[in-house]
């Protein structure tokens, strides 16, 4: 494996089984799909199978070229960052890969920049990755990861695929999961507010072991009139969203 391959952390699927059932979750059939990572291919040719289109984006010159050298005819070869592709180009794809570990919040966050653009993306990541995504408020897992991907998409997983299918092979196993984009919901919020308030609710989180009156005390270097008691003797990974909303409209005065 390359040098740059270590740093992502990549880890290639070696079973068309599951690369197969990857497809068949992703709902592929005459739609525009991009792929992240396509790699070897393994799960580019299932993709295009009943893809109308396949963009294959491949950051690894070598791979890229093993990939155009398959000649699938409704495959198109991008040599490229994921991170740095326009998806608001590309009429509204689904995303599927095989996410490399050590970019999975990368890519998460240019998911939640560009959800617009993105009909559905179907993820393999890390096992406990997945359970950050997906854990319920006042689980060990949950945190700002949950509480973020939570409010722009709704998150469901689907498979899980033992270490071993992956080579080389990682020290965990991994999960396939599913995100749909929700539509409205927002009520209105400026992005500006919206990302100052993740800001703050991923600063508290540095403090989960305390309560919150000490984190907010950690992050602000004071403690703002208003909020209520109750919030304030909680952990961080005991309030949902809407209490983080109703705490920052007191920290921010809106």
């Amino acid at each position: 494996m390359s040098k740059r391959r270590r740093i992502l952390g990549q880890h290639f699927l070696n079973s068309w089984r599951f690369a197969a059932r990857i497809a068949e979750i992703a709902e592929t059939r005459d739609e525009v799909v991009i792929e992240i990572g396509a790699g070897k291919g393994i799960l580019t040719k299932q993709l295009a199978r009943k893809a109308r289109r396949v963009i294959a984006v491949e950051i690894d010159a070598r791979l890229a070229d093993l990939l155009e050298s398959m000649q699938l005819p409704n495959v198109e070869v991008i040599n490229r960052d994921f991170l740095q592709v326009e998806l608001k180009d590309l009429g509204n794809p689904l995303v599927v890969g095989n996410i490399p570990y050590n970019i999975t919040s990368a890519i998460i966050r240019k998911l939640i920049q560009d959800k617009c653009y993105v009909k559905r993306a179907t993820l393999t990541v890390q096992r406990e990755y997945g359970a950050k995504m997906m854990a319920p408020m006042g689980s060990p897992a949950y945190g700002y990861l949950s509480i973020c991907v939570n409010h722009y998409f709704d998150v469901s997983k689907k498979l899980v695929i033992p270490a071993r299918y992956f080579s080389p092979r990682p020290s965990v196993s991994s999960v396939v999961v599913v995100l749909n984009p929700k539509k409205g919901g927002k009520g209105g919020i400026d992005k500006s507010y919206e990302t100052r308030l993740f800001e703050f609710i991923a600063g508290v989180f540095r403090y989960r072991r305390k309560f919150l009156r000490n984190a907010i005390m950690n992050c602000l270097g004071h403690l703002p009139d208003g909020i209520p008691e109750d919030m304030l003797r909680k952990r961080p990974q005991h309030l949902s969203l809407g209490d983080y909303q109703s705490i920052y409209a007191v920290i921010s005065g809106t």
